[in-house]
């Protein structure tokens, strides 16, 4: 038995015997537990394939959380090149997350200017809120989330400020003249920084529309270089970001560090939590988002609550499988089917989970656009090139691709 499933009960995870993996979940754990950099130290005294370590850094977006624990637990263990290259590894995502942190400082107050109500989350401001330092987290881009009926208030801001729509004209007019995309994407010239704006028509893996007013009325404030922006509060962050990871079925390790930092970092309502959550009937989604959290990096969830997530066999369940997919250093391509039966089981019953799958399998979005396009008057079409797209992309899933 390897040393985390030996010590943190993970023995349902076939990747867990790979030290490779286990150095970069222990460098995550160590900054919520600082016992954890023994266990760094003693899978670096056992030897390790270096090379693996940073691939699987990189595709978890763990690079700078591997540097900082193996350069705080183990430096000396280790060789100058291996430290250099591990310190390498992290200088791209810090120097592109630097320009990142001045971008959202300068498009908030534009946004404010103007008196659009864009609320910034995720990207660098989760990066201070949760990890207290930019440059331990990886991100790409910005987040921005305003009420649909904003869109096209912000689409002339941003042209404004140097920033080129990259979806259909007509999808600014979601429910008007048309669909709205998975995000409303928005690339800087010559920068290339990726902006992406979220509405309630696009956040459509919440199986009930979020509520804007709702939301609003409990915003949360962060000074970041001396402005003061308005975002999500905790318990809300912490059900989006779990939202977000299932979304993705978890593929990265980074996402449930988020949970984790944010769980353990900050002061929590946690019976809100559990209120939003079933409010949105994303009970199950937060379970397994708080499971994974807790058993890979520690994260401190009450005993109550924990033990409420530990009782939910279908958590559980949704976390085999997604542990599974951590044994490659490939990022894994489950078919339509697998990922439609994990769609089901994440809603808190069977009747919620068929009817938000379908509804996500027939809803078009800005790919199935632009895999085919098609003249306005056969836009209805678009719900029969969603599920053939998938099928082509995916595969069905019944036998390895």
């Amino acid at each position: 038995m390897s040393l985390m499933a030996e010590r943190r009960g993970w023995q349902n995870c076939p990747g867990a015997a790979r030290p490779e993996l286990e150095v970069n979940l222990c460098c995550g754990r160590a900054l919520i537990d600082s016992e954890a950099k023994e266990d760094i130290r003693t899978l670096v005294r056992q030897g390790l394939n270096w090379p693996d370590v940073l691939a699987i850094a990189e595709r978890h977006r763990l690079s700078p959380v591997v540097y900082e624990g193996i350069a705080g637990a183990a430096q000396d263990l280790v060789s100058p090149e291996q430290l250099n290259a591990l310190r390498k590894a992290t200088a791209p995502s810090t120097a592109a997350g630097m320009a990142l942190v001045r971008e959202l400082l300068r498009l908030h107050h534009a946004f404010e200017a103007a008196e659009i109500p864009a609320v910034p989350y995720k990207g660098p401001l989760l990066a201070w809120v949760a990890y207290g330092s930019f440059i331990r987290r990886e991100y790409q881009d910005l987040d921005f989330a305003v009420p649909q009926k904003c869109i096209p208030d912000v689409v002339a801001l941003l042209k404004n400020e140097g920033y080129s729509p990259q979806f259909d004209a007509r999808e600014t007019h979601a429910g008007k003249d048309g669909g709205a995309p998975g995000q409303y994407a928005f690339l800087s010239h010559p920068q290339e920084i990726l902006v992406e704006i979220h509405t309630e028509r696009t956040l459509r893996y919440f199986p009930v529309p979020i509520d804007w007013q709702d939301l609003s009325s409990r915003l949360a404030t962060v000074e970041i270089g001396g402005q003061r922006l308005r975002t999500f509060s905790i318990e809300d962050t912490l059900v989006m970001l779990c939202v977000h990871g299932a979304k993705h079925f978890w593929e990265r390790l980074g996402w449930v560090l988020d949970v984790a930092m944010l769980a353990t970092g900050r002061e929590v309502d946690w019976k809100f939590v559990t209120e939003i959550a079933a409010k949105m009937e994303t009970t199950r989604v937060l379970h397994l988002g708080l499971y994974l959290a807790n058993d890979l990096f520690g994260a401190a969830v009450p005993g109550p609550l924990l033990e409420e997530v530990s009782g939910d066999r279908g958590a559980q369940d949704l976390a085999e499988k997604v542990y599974a997919q951590y044994e490659s250093i490939a990022v894994p391509g489950a078919g339509v089917l697998p990922r439609a039966m994990f769609r089901i089981q994440l809603r808190d019953g069977i009747g919620q989970g068929l009817r938000h799958t379908l509804r996500l399998a027939m809803s078009p979005t800005e790919s199935d656009r632009q895999t085919v396009r098609l003249p306005r008057w056969l836009a209805p079409l678009y719900v029969l090139v969603r599920p053939w797209r998938l099928l082509r992309e995916y595969g069905s899933g019944l036998w390895r691709r």
